[in-house]
């Protein structure tokens, strides 16, 4: 099992806060049944660089070592969409998941976004974006997650928004038309915002034992 998506890289965002704190969510990944992590620190227009999470990556994958851990652990960013963005990842600025065409890139939850469009110019310019916590965009309709699908995306939800009440109903949709590719952690912490797959070894276990059975089995991205 996999996790594409989290906050594990101690002192680059609101994530983890020091080594300790990210030895602790390892562990979490590890109690959880993930193998595999793509480490995801935030990024947008304004903050770190490809060239400053790629060094502290090293570091901390030195620290990962040195502690005995053993985790496949590798880097992308979660990339909060700016205009810009294609030429940032072309000159390797923003960060694609584990120097790949695959990108993780965040919308804004308040102000109204064209998914689709942007998805759609990352696309035709060789990049596979994945849509960070679709869950989570109040202004899709449903037949917005369809038109975002076509434009070329894959679709991450988080394992924790199922306990929203309010997200509930849209996860259930979106599970039900087979339109999910990845459930994350989109863990922050190791307390409230902790690794806690109990949703997707549970519910989607019962309910979607074929999915449940793909995310399991999954070795990588792409």
């Amino acid at each position: 099992m996999i996790d594409i998506h989290n906050h594990i890289l101690y002192g680059v965002d609101d994530g983890s806060k020091d080594l300790e704190m990210s030895l602790a969510m390892l562990k979490e990944e590890m109690d959880n049944g993930v193998s595999l992590i793509y480490l995801t620190p935030h990024q947008n227009k304004n903050t770190l660089t490809g060239t400053i999470l790629r060094d502290r990556y090293q570091s901390f994958l030195s620290e990962v070592k040195e502690k005995g851990i053993d985790m496949d652990i590798r880097l992308g960013a979660e990339i909060y969409y700016y205009p810009g963005l294609k030429q940032d990842l072309i000159s390797g600025k923003a960060l694609t998941m584990d120097d790949s065409k695959y990108v993780l890139v965040e919308f804004s939850t308040r102000t109204e976004t064209n998914i689709s469009e942007i998805i759609y110019e990352l696309s035709v310019a060789g990049y596979k974006p994945i849509v960070a916590h679709i869950e989570r965009y109040p202004y899709l309709k449903k037949a917005d997650y369809f038109d975002i699908k076509d434009a070329g995306a894959l679709i991450q939800i988080n394992a924790g928004s199922f306990s929203h009440f309010s997200m509930r109903g849209i996860i259930k949709y979106l599970l039900k038309n087979d339109l999910v590719d990845y459930v994350a952690s989109d863990a922050h912490d190791p307390i409230k915002r902790k690794v806690d797959f109990s949703f997707v070894h549970g519910y989607i276990k019962k309910k979607y034992p074929s999915f449940y059975t793909k995310l399991i089995e999954m070795k990588k991205i792409g």
